[in-house]
Formats: C-alpha cells, structure tokens, sequence
C-alpha cells in the first residue's frame, strides 16, 4: 500500500541519521525519548541564548606602544633653474669670458648656458641684434618648461640683445625671473656711433682702419655696429627682476651709454690690476660684481646696496673721469682715420696707400671680415 511504502521510507531515514543528533517527537503527543550524550560546556544551547550573551574570544589588538610603521615620503626633487650668459660684440660662445660667473652656480641647482652654445640657436654677434633676439627668445621658450626659472645674465652687448628681446615679446610669462645687465650700453655706444658715422667719409682708406681696430679690438663696421649706433632703453619688463652693474673703469661702455631709466645701477671700483686697466672686461671677473649676480639670481630680488661709503662716493666721479679719457681717445682715433684719408689726396701719397688699403682688405678677409 501507498501508506506503508510511505512508512518505511521515514523509518529508513531516520535509522541512517547518527545517534543522539536528533530528539524525535512522537505524533501522539508523548514526551520525546532522552538520548545521552555528553556533558556540553554551554547550559543552554547556543541557539536559545539572546545575542548579548553570547561570548565571543577578543581579538587580539596591538601593544599600546606598537605604532603603525610608516615609510616615509621622499622628497620631490627640486626643479632646476637656468643661467642664461648672452655675451657681447664680437665674442664668442667658448671664448671662456664668463668661467668665472659660471663657476659660482651649483650644478645641483642651475644649469648654465650660454647663448651660441647650442648650434640649434646660433648667436652671430656682428649680424642684426634682431635676429639675434629672435633666437634668444626662441630659445627661452623651448627650454624654459624644463625649469623653475630662467635668469638672463647679460655683457655689453648683450644687453642690447636682452632688451630688443623684450621690447619684441619676450616676458616674465616665459619663465624669466631675473635680467642681470654687466657693462651694457641700453642707450647706444660712442664706439658704435662715431665709426657707423665716420667710416662712410673715408672709403678709400676704411680698411686700414678696420683692419687696425679689428686687430687690437674689434671690426668696427657690421650691421651689429649700425644697431649698436641708434640703441635705446626699454621700459622695464613687469614681472622680471632687473638690474644694471659696471666697474667705474669701464671707458668702452661710459656713464652715458649705460643710461637704464627705471633700473637701479650699481657702479664698483677695480679691485685689480687688470680691472684698472680694462674695466669693461674685468666686469665679468670683479668679485663684488659677481657676488652681486649670484644672490640676486638666489633670491630673484634686487639685493640691498652693501657698497661701502668710499665706493658710493668715488664710484661716479671716477666713472665720469674714465668716460672722459676714453671719448678723449675716440676723438683721437677719429681725427687720425681723417688726417689718413686726407693724406692719400697727396699725389705722391697715394699709391702706398692705396697698396696698404689693399693688403689690409685681404687681412680682414682672412680673418672672416
């Protein structure tokens, strides 16, 4: 029958559970049979306490002492900055003329440069101040974003450059923070004026003066020359810390051509033998000077005037003495290139010197002029 199939089949289930898991309640209401089993450590079982007496074992928490170990942040590395040295008339990109100043920069916080150095960026210094603008400013821009900031420090000049630079766009939005002007005529220079005048009256002998000038000096005649003849100050760049410096021996770049309106000037006595002697030149090697430049690249502010007395008051008077001397010198120059030209109208003058103009044309063109 059905039912009993049924039966068997319970009966059959509950013979294969294991003894003593289970209190089986008759369906006639009789008390359910007791099975023993062993003494269990919980009175009550586990599944009739309330949860807020259940006991659970703690975790184990660290030592009061013990702190989390941390491993510490390295440091970002600080970004570089870049020197940017921009040199003068007729120098070169390894003529050596700022070793000195570049020796005073750590290498683990500057970078140094200098404008010519680069082949991307060629510097000519007798070609067009323009053009040579141009490439300083392309080159600012394209290296600039590698640093925290460029500083421009400039000689002769190379300040003109600097300033055409500005005046055409360059500023403080492509990174320039400071603008260190050494000996810079901002206003033009007599020994680019008086020859880019001049040399046009005496053609027949303008190579022998070039030739001379060229051999204890520089050509006096390049486009350069021309541009260096009718330069004038910018108004100060916002945002780009600006200062002018010169050795009050410095006849080439006198008191009048390094006129900067808006720039504080500060003027140094030589402190040698070869800053007395060539005070445009010496400026790039006179300790006070560079001291000067470093920090105010240091500190991107124009550091307060620490010249002594003596120098603040003799400074001006013997720049105005060399500035004398040197046009004294100029005038000089200027009067002997016109005696020569005269000269050659002397009939039997002429064909020496002719034949001297010649050799001196051949000279200049050896040497690239």
């Amino acid at each position: 029958m059905p039912l009993q199939a049924l039966l068997r089949a319970s009966l059959l289930a509950l013979a294969l559970l294991p003894v003593g898991t289970l209190a089986v309640r008759a369906d006639d209401g009789r008390p359910p049979l007791e099975v023993t089993r062993s003494p269990s450590p919980i009175p009550v079982p586990i599944t009739q306490l309330r949860p807020s007496e259940i006991r659970t074992t703690p975790m184990p928490t660290l030592a009061p002492d013990v702190r989390e170990l941390r491993v510490p942040a390295r440091a970002a590395a600080r970004p570089k900055e870049l020197v940017l040295f921009v040199g003068g008339y007729g120098s070169r990109a390894n003529d050596g003329a700022f070793d000195v100043l570049r020796a005073r920069f750590p290498t683990e916080r500057y970078d140094v440069r200098r404008l010519g150095e680069d082949p991307r960026f060629p510097y000519d210094t007798y070609g067009s101040i323009d053009t040579s603008a141009a490439v300083l400013t392309k080159e600012i821009r394209e290296v600039a974003p590698h640093y925290a900031a460029v500083n421009i420090v400039s000689h002769s000049m190379g300040g003109n450059v600097v300033d055409r630079a500005f005046a055409n766009g360059l500023s403080a939005g492509d990174g320039v923070r400071t603008y260190v002007a050494i000996a810079a005529p901002h206003s033009g220079a007599d020994f680019a004026r008086v020859p880019t005048a001049v040399l046009p009256l005496i053609t027949p002998v303008k190579d022998i003066v070039r030739a001379v000038a060229v051999a204890g000096a520089r050509d006096p005649e390049s486009v350069a020359a021309r541009d260096l003849a009718t330069a004038r100050p910018i108004r100060p760049p916002a945002g780009v810390v600006r200062l002018d410096v010169s050795l009050a021996t410095d006849g080439i770049v006198n008191q009048y051509d390094a006129r900067d309106p808006g720039v504080q000037q500060r003027i140094f006595l030589p402190a040698s033998l070869h800053e007395l002697v060539d005070g445009h030149g010496g400026s790039l090697v006179n300790q006070q000077i560079a001291d000067l430049v470093v920090e105010t690249v240091r500190t991107h502010r124009v550091p307060p005037d620490r010249r002594d007395p003596l120098t603040i008051l003799l400074a001006p008077l013997l720049w105005n003495r060399e500035t004398w001397v040197w046009r004294m010198v100029l005038l000089f120059v200027t009067l002997a290139a016109l005696t020569l030209c005269a000269i050659r109208f002397v009939p039997f003058c002429r064909p020496a010197i002719d034949r001297l103009n010649a050799l001196c044309g051949r000279f200049l063109r050896s040497v690239g002029r």
